[in-house]
């Protein structure tokens, strides 16, 4: 499946790397939006976890459609 998941502030490039394989986007209102596939809950939950150590404050985790 494929997930969007928004973060309060810009992510600068050395916590970018902590999200490999995600699009990083850079919102006008300051957030940050990752874009990725997550293969499975296991996957997902690590990448909350991640979210979590880092002293992120996550503020949308939803899943995308695929573009056809």
């Amino acid at each position: 499946m494929n997930y969007e998941i928004h973060v309060q502030g810009h992510l600068g490039k050395n916590a970018a790397i902590w999200f490999d394989g995600f699009a990083v986007e850079h919102t006008a209102n300051g957030d940050t939006i990752l874009r990725g596939t997550i293969i499975d809950q296991a996957e997902l939950h690590g990448i909350l976890t991640r979210i979590r150590d880092l002293g992120l404050t996550l503020t949308l985790v939803q899943q995308i459609e695929k573009e056809r």
